[in-house]
């Protein structure tokens, strides 16, 4: 008799479970996410600044499905979990199983600062990389016909907070643009009024890699004319900019909010830990339920001799998806389960055009050659044929002719006045 098996998040984690599942004749398998796709999270930062399309990393969910008649898939947001009676509630239809896997993802962690929801943009889906591609753009616009050097330079301050991979290949690509850009499509703006501020309370950025390759990452993003802002903490977020603990205060009109993320976990599950991760036993099983596995970044289990939970990264998360969807299989025909072991294989950062920082293993590498890993790695793990070479083609158009190629505007953006100025406009988002 088929177990169905639900896995819950069409993240790496969850489309990792899937694919190890799949073609199992002893399995049924249902994928469920409040989104049909699944989204290529370590691109997003190029939708952002107008270099890919939002499509070009995103890859239908039923597409991974399709030709396998005992695999399906429910669009839906999972409201809660009744692991007595063992179903899962999608919106109002209840989904029996006989097990779960929890992919749930992550969310952006805000770390308790005053206005960060209301007045910064997070990383985290297709939605924030376009609004923060329109707010770009809008600001470019607005600034090409503006004489007041303040009010420009506001326009065009963009605030990084945090220094994990994600603000730094950010900032990097932000620099870019005013480098390139910027004289090319909007010859008006004065350059030396564009500005990349990337904020960080640790004492280097990419502090998950060695001294050295840290310190390449900030010399590289420092020629770049990007502002670093170590050792430095966020007390408050604005609309019209960021307020530091040291009592400074950086007038930008764009803040971007790449301080890492917290859990995102399914009611239902147990008590969650530091970070909103809940906690597991080595199997990936939830403490006194072997039908609910809990993997990616909402797994909170700490191995032995650590202090802290894995990293919430893609190679972890494709691991752990891969492990729980094994040890499905092996209970389900009655084998011994097996503990997870993260193998990490290393970091990589791009820092610009032709420019990054991988270590892998033992061995590191920078510049061009490192940049150029990224790119092949980041290319093969991209999901879809057909997105592999329409991003090739991209990548391939921009290095060629410094261009960013998808500048349409979606929605203008509308920013806020300082009071006492003319026009004093509230914060707004209008469809044009």
């Amino acid at each position: 008799m088929q177990k169905h098996v639900v896995v819950i998040g069409a993240g790496f984690a969850g489309l990792a479970a899937v694919r190890e599942l799949l073609d199992h004749p002893e399995v049924r398998l249902t994928l469920v996410d409040r989104h049909n796709y699944h989204l290529f999270v370590p691109l997003l930062y190029q939708v952002a600044i107008a270099g890919l399309e939002a499509p070009e990393i995103a890859h239908p969910a039923r597409d991974v499905l399709r030709d396998h008649p005992d695999a399906s898939f429910v669009l839906g947001e999972v409201r809660r979990i009744d692991r007595e009676k063992h179903i899962v509630h999608v919106d109002d239809e209840p989904l029996p199983y006989d097990y779960l896997i929890v992919a749930s993802g992550s969310q952006t962690n805000t770390l308790g600062v005053d206005g960060v929801v209301e007045n910064a943009t997070g990383l985290k889906s297709v939605a924030d990389a376009m609004g923060i591609r329109d707010r770009i753009l809008s600001a470019c616009e607005e600034a090409a016909h503006l004489t007041d050097p303040d009010r420009v330079g506001s326009l065009l301050t963009f605030t990084i907070v945090g220094g994990g991979p994600t603000g730094v290949e950010l900032a990097g690509a932000l620099a870019e643009i005013r480098k390139k850009m910027l004289p090319r499509y909007y010859p008006e703006i004065d350059p030396n009024l564009y500005r990349v501020v990337l904020v960080d309370s640790s004492a280097r950025i990419v502090s998950m890699l060695s001294e050295g390759s840290s310190a390449y990452a900030e010399k590289t993003l420092a020629g770049l004319g990007v502002e670093l802002r170590l050792n430095t903490r966020i007390s408050e977020v604005t609309p019209l900019g960021v307020r530091t603990e040291d009592g400074e205060f950086i007038d930008s009109l764009n803040t971007i909010w790449a301080a890492g993320v917290t859990g995102s976990p399914v009611d239902g599950l147990t008590e969650t830990e530091a970070g909103n991760r809940v906690p597991t036993t080595p199997l990936l099983t939830l403490e006194g339920d072997s039908r609910v596995y809990v993997a990616g970044d909402v797994n909170g289990y700490v191995p032995p001799k650590q202090e802290k939970p894995y990293p919430q990264v893609a190679p972890m998360a494709t691991q752990q998806g891969e492990h729980a969807a094994k040890n499905i299989l092996r209970d389900i025909r009655g084998q011994k389960l097996k503990r997870f072991r993260y193998r990490d294989r290393g970091s990589m950062v791009t820092v610009g055009r032709g420019r990054a920082v991988a270590e892998l293993g033992p061995v590191k590498i920078t510049g061009f050659p490192a940049w150029f890993a990224w790119l092949a790695i980041h290319l093969l793990k991209l999901s879809g044929g057909r997105n592999r070479v329409l991003v090739l083609i991209s990548w391939l158009h921009g290095y060629v002719t410094y261009d960013f190629a998808v500048r349409v505007l979606h929605r203008r953006h509308r920013f806020p006045r300082k009071e006492g100025t003319s026009e004093n406009k509230e914060f707004e988002q209008v469809e044009e």
